[in-house]
């Protein structure tokens, strides 16, 4: 399991949570901030590629290993 942190420019409404699905949206300053645990490496590049059908522009995309992600300063 891998925690993802992938950043759009645009803010998006609710409507794009279906398309990304098992990620949060928090939209604010321009930006979405897609939050998520994706399996494998093929779920992640599933969910890029469906951000690049879409037309949006990912910003930033940052992981951590799952086992990792509730300590402090980690992410």
């Amino acid at each position: 399991m891998i925690l993802c942190t992938i950043v759009v420019a645009g803010e998006l409404d609710s409507r794009f949570g279906d398309a990304v699905e098992g990620m949060t949206l928090t939209a604010a300053d321009g930006r979405t901030e897609l939050v998520g645990t994706l399996t494998d490496q093929a779920h992640v590049q599933g969910v890029l590629h469906q951000l690049f059908d879409l037309g949006l522009e990912v910003v930033s995309f940052t992981t951590t290993p799952d086992g990792r992600a509730d300590l402090p300063g980690v992410r």
